[in-house]
């Protein structure tokens, strides 16, 4: 009987479907119908454009600003050898203009030192000078005119002039 009860009991609590109320048959949604896309086309075109535009560009600085990179860098390695060589020669020029060398290579020139030294006054340079003394030179005196001829090439030459 158990059994029997259970099945009884399974065929009990599903009620059965009533005719009367089927559902509607079932349908896809369909969507509206598509219109062309020649207004799309232009703008797709533009925009692939102005990007693949853009990104060249962006190469081509990025080309230049390499180049730029190699010219500066180039530019300091020489200056560095340029300061460098400039450092050596303000050595050797100290070395040079040292008193004990500059002595001895004057007595090396035959220079020698002088008697006496003249210190020269000192001139402000706010203050204005008197105006020097310009008066005219006197005229030599003249000259007889000789007439005597040493050579006769020196008479031809000094005539001719």
């Amino acid at each position: 009987m158990a059994p029997a009860t259970a099945a009884a009991r399974r065929g009990a609590a599903r009620p059965a479907p009533a005719p009367a109320a089927r559902r509607p048959p079932l349908r896809l949604f369909e969507p509206a119908p598509r219109r062309r896309r020649t207004r799309r086309r232009p703008t797709v075109l533009v925009a692939t454009a102005l990007i693949v535009g853009s990104l060249l560009s962006v190469v081509v600085a990025d080309g230049l600003v390499a180049q730029d990179q190699v010219a500066v860098a180039s530019t300091q390695s020489r200056l560095a050898a340029a300061e460098t060589l400039q450092k050596q020669l303000q050595v050797a020029v100290a070395q040079q203009s040292a008193p004990q060398i500059v002595v001895t290579e004057a007595k090396q020139l035959g220079l020698v030192a002088p008697p006496q030294v003249v210190d020269i006054p000192h001139v402000p340079l706010d203050v204005a000078l008197p105006a020097p003394d310009t008066a005219p030179l006197p005229a030599p005196p003249a000259a007889a005119p000789s007439t005597a001829v040493t050579h006769p090439a020196a008479a031809s030459t000094s005539t001719a002039q």
